[in-house]
């Protein structure tokens, strides 16, 4: 599926996003959640299911960014982002974009797919606690590194981050404002439903 979703993306690359900052940026981020997702899956396989988790939240965030860049007003975020070569490492703070449940705020008021807005909702609800946990090597992330984890366990959290990464591949998609680049991704819910946890007819 991920080499499915890699070959959609150069395509995607080639063509290029909507013209404007704010469309490249969300774009940009959309290819990180990617690389997230991705990674999580190749060090899964290598047996760091710890580490691989890990990822299961930027790669949640980077796919909210991306939302939240493209549906809600960022030109004030953008326009301070654009003088970044100027400030130390010490003032990067003040950039930074607004925390999760503000950018979950600011996409309710906006006019982002209502239905897409309450599957994200949905999964941050279900899995923040073993988000977090995982990401800050908290207990989750401690016992399952310790006792292991049982092969369901990480079957049902790769299906889940499988999911993310759908949502994130139509995203991406939307972002070129070409009609023919969402066919990718109905393709993909038909042929890989053993990938998601979600059957789609």
């Amino acid at each position: 599926m991920y080499e499915f979703m890699a070959s959609h993306i150069d395509q995607l690359h080639q063509i290029g996003s909507i013209p404007g900052p704010k469309y490249n940026a969300a774009f940009q981020s959309g290819v990180l959640s990617f690389e997230h997702g991705y990674s999580l899956l190749k060090l899964v396989d290598l047996g760091l299911v710890s580490s691989g988790f890990a990822l299961m939240r930027p790669q949640f965030e980077c796919l909210i960014r991306g939302f939240w860049l493209m549906y809600t007003d960022t030109d004030v975020w953008l326009s301070k982002v654009g003088s970044l070569g100027n400030v130390g490492v010490d003032e990067l703070k003040k950039f930074e974009p607004p925390m999760l449940a503000d950018m979950f705020k600011a996409l309710e008021r906006s006019e982002a797919p209502a239905q897409i807005l309450s599957q994200l909702k949905s999964y941050r609800e279900i899995n923040n606690i073993a988000l977090n946990s995982f990401t800050h090597g908290g207990l989750m992330a401690l016992v399952g590194n310790g006792a292991g984890y049982k092969p369901k366990s990480i079957y049902d959290s790769l299906r889940n981050s499988n999911a993310v990464a759908a949502i994130n591949l139509q995203m991406l998609s939307i972002l070129i404002g070409i009609e023919e680049a969402m066919s990718p991704v109905r393709e993909m819910h038909w042929r890989f439903t053993d990938c998601l946890p979600i059957i789609h007819n």
